[in-house]
């Protein structure tokens, strides 16, 4: 049995504001994990979890000078001053083994500028747009996570589900043009996502593995964006009094009368933790053609703190820094994320 602020995060497959594109991709946040690397745990059976995400990504900068230099080489190159992701979702325990959940995002990505590239009368010209700050509500997530182990020391959990084209999907530059599908808060398309996660802990010190693959399809003004593939691993260090629990082994498979009995031993407890995670992302392709300084991959170190209220809310916060990135001249570089979550178990 475990703590219902222990199950809340990791029940919560949450979603984050990508590094390389416009759009947000599958990753998840969970108690005794990392912010982005989540645990195999599910919520008992009947219990709820809901929580808020807020991601704010900073870029690189690059100037107007740039932007035309990566359009006189036929790369519509573009940039924002930040990027922000708000998302709210909620969970439910079917069984001990089983949890579903849904998510749905807001983004915001502020003073979006692109490069442009046209010719007249025969001369080349190379500018830049303002296409001015997109929002709206993104692309919705329903997943399953399915716990295979029993509990203990050691977890392993699988996860399938689909991002459905909840976004808008119709947003208009300042003259009235609509944006591409990658600066759009929605994609107009249905993803598959598969993923799994594993840990394992001695005493107050847990280590936990996860992954999230999501497959594009095509979606609006018929466009495919790339594939995306996040992953980490995760260490982590809990602090507080350790939990009073009886018959820790079996009860993971009982009822409410011991769901209560655990309770009433519940302390609050601090996480530190710190994930070495990356993303990997395809290129994009419109029309059919595929757009080749789209996509890229980065590595990220990310040191956080959790706190897990002895009433079942919990609340956590981590700086995602880049350790390496290659990622192609349509999209700027990373210069750091920052990642806040919380959240509350019923």
């Amino acid at each position: 049995m475990r703590a219902k602020s222990s199950a809340l995060g990791a029940a919560l497959i949450a979603i984050s504001t990508p590094a390389l594109a416009d759009h947000v991709g599958p990753s998840g946040f969970g108690s005794g994990g990392g912010i982005s690397v989540f645990t195999p745990d599910t919520l008992d059976e009947g219990h709820w979890s809901a929580g808020l995400r807020l991601t704010y990504s900073h870029p690189e900068q690059r100037s107007e000078a740039e932007l035309e230099e990566l359009a006189a080489e036929h790369i519509h190159a573009h940039n924002t001053d930040y990027n922000l992701n708000a998302s709210a979702g909620i969970a439910y325990g079917i069984s001990h083994h089983l949890t579903v959940s849904a998510e749905l995002p807001y983004v915001r990505r502020d003073d979006l500028r692109e490069g442009t590239h046209e010719h007249i009368g025969g001369v080349a010209i190379n500018g830049v747009e303002d296409l001015g700050s997109v929002t709206g509500f993104g692309d919705m997530n329903l997943l399953a996570k399915y716990r295979i182990s029993d509990g203990g020391t050691t977890g392993f959990a699988v996860i399938g589900g689909i991002k459905i084209p909840t976004g808008n999907t119709h947003n208009q530059s300042p003259d009235g043009e609509r944006l591409e599908t990658e600066h759009q808060p929605g994609t107009g398309s249905w993803d598959p996502i598969f993923g799994a996660s594993a840990s394992t802990k001695s005493g107050a010190v847990q280590v936990t593995v996860s992954a999230l693959y999501q497959f594009s399809t095509e979606g609006a003004q018929n466009t495919r964006l790339g594939d995306r593939f996040q992953g980490g691993i995760a260490l982590s260090h809990r602090f507080g009094p350790a939990p009073h629990e009886h018959g820790d082994a079996d009860s993971h498979h009982h009822g409410s009368e011991l769901d209560e009995h655990h309770d009433e031993h519940a302390h609050s407890t601090w996480d530190a933790f710190v994930e070495l995670a990356g993303e990997w992302e395809g290129r994009q392709k419109v029309d059919g053609g595929v757009e080749e300084a789209s996509g890229g991959k980065w590595a990220y170190v990310a040191p956080g703190l959790r706190f897990n209220a002895a009433s079942g809310w919990s609340a956590g916060a981590a700086l995602a820094l880049p350790a390496w990135q290659d990622i192609r001249a349509s999209h700027p570089n990373n210069r750091y994320r920052l990642m806040l979550s919380v959240g509350q178990a019923f």
